[in-house]
């Protein structure tokens, strides 16, 4: 059994996936409290480091960590979102915690590297010509690593989701281990629909279910459900957020495949302290309606200000946005299940409330069922095991 180390591990989607694919997960790092308890919880036989990846010495990770031969992770993103700069900004250290893979690999020396991240990464600018991500397959190349870097589109591996990702994967053997093609074994053309992954939880008006423990609707209707319910008899996490009447209204006129960009500018948001409309603030990501008969589009960590349940007039619950990411039911989500946002909370001194909400955790996780894939080309790749499918968690 191979045996790794998950760096920022979140929530731990990661190591879910890579776990099911008979992979160890000895340790993993996340700073975040809420994240870390989320982890603790969910992953009891993982040792588990609260700290700041980048915080450890080298000699703590060779004291903690050495003998590992997986090492994987997805470092944050922010810095390097299609959503947020490209260019690197010296003030923002997300940036630069990447090439924190680059100093782990070179103390522990894993067989293994697994680093996923936004496609963003990819043209993200450290300097004035070089990308982010060839600037960490250049630094793991001189450690004698041979770098394969693949975009990655979860719909491909059973999750009912479009997401893209872009995974780099680093191996010390002799020759090209052509991990994109290791991958492209466990893909299938099977595909799952969002109301196919939701259908079976209990249905919701705005403001209404709770976080802890509640029936299921109906039992589970097809192979996606039978899946996420095998380790289950309740569903968690699972409480509309509160809207006010105006926002009902206008979740009212959209639908599937629409966005507040779609309808009527009367619908749209009012300008700051005026009871006016602001025509020139019209998103297509604000207020789309989830289409039923295909995929979800991607979730980021603020999907609950973004998504719209495919027929009940508001936004996703967390655990169907879990659902969507490919979580199994018996997965519970931790800590606030939305926060304020970062700069107010710094304003009005409540450092003590700064951290990720559930929506959060599940919004940045890879997805479990990507992961496993993931997992199983790598065991495939050690030649411990030949030909694991993904359907076996279908």
């Amino acid at each position: 059994m191979l045996t790794a180390l998950d760096l920022f591990s979140g929530a731990g989607g990661f190591s879910l996936g890579i776990g099911w694919a008979g992979i160890e997960v000895v340790a993993a790092i996340e700073h975040d409290r809420f994240a870390a308890e989320t982890y603790r919880k969910n992953h009891r036989n993982t040792q588990f480091f609260q700290r700041d990846v980048a915080g450890l010495s080298d000699k703590e990770i060779k004291s903690h960590f050495d003998g590992v031969e997986v090492l994987f992770g997805g470092p944050p993103c922010q810095g390097f979102s299609v959503a947020g700069p490209s260019q690197y900004n010296k003030s923002d250290e997300r940036n630069r915690l990447i090439f924190e893979f680059e100093r782990y690999a070179r103390v522990l020396s894993p067989r293994f590297i697994v680093v996923e991240n936004v496609k963003g990464v990819v043209n993200g600018r450290l300097g004035k010509r070089r990308g982010a991500l060839t600037m960490l397959s250049d630094a793991l190349s001189v450690l004698g690593y041979r770098c394969e870097i693949t975009v990655v589109r979860a719909s491909n591996f059973l999750v009912p989701q479009t997401r893209e990702r872009v995974f780099l994967f680093a191996h010390r053997e002799d020759s090209s281990l052509g991990f994109e093609r290791l991958l492209e074994k466990r893909r299938t053309p099977d595909v799952v629909a969002s109301w196919e992954a939701l259908s079976d939880l209990p249905p919701l008006g705005a403001g209404e279910g709770i976080d802890g423990a509640q029936k299921y609707f109906k039992k589970a209707g097809n192979q996606f459900q039978n899946w996420a319910r095998k380790n289950s008899s309740e569903v968690r996490n699972h409480m509309a957020m509160k809207h006010t009447k105006r926002i009902i209204e206008r979740l009212q006129v959209i639908d599937p495949g629409q966005s507040l960009k779609d309808v009527s500018t009367k619908y749209g948001q009012r300008k700051r302290n005026s009871q006016d409309v602001d025509v020139t603030k019209r998103y297509k990501m604000n207020c789309f309606r989830i289409d039923p008969a295909g995929p979800s589009i991607t979730l980021p960590a603020n999907f609950q200000t973004i998504h719209v349940h495919p027929f009940q007039d508001r936004m996703l619950t967390a655990r169907e946005g879990a659902r969507l990411q490919s979580f199994p039911d018996d997965y519970v989500f931790y800590g606030p299940r939305t926060l304020m946002s970062r700069k107010l909370l710094e304003r009005e001194g409540r450092q003590d409330e700064i951290g990720l909400s559930q929506y959060n955790q599940i919004g940045n996780a890879v997805a479990p069922r990507v992961a496993f894939a993931i997992g199983a080309a790598l065991v495939e790749a050690s030649n411990q095991e030949e030909d694991m499918d993904v359907a076996e968690f279908a």
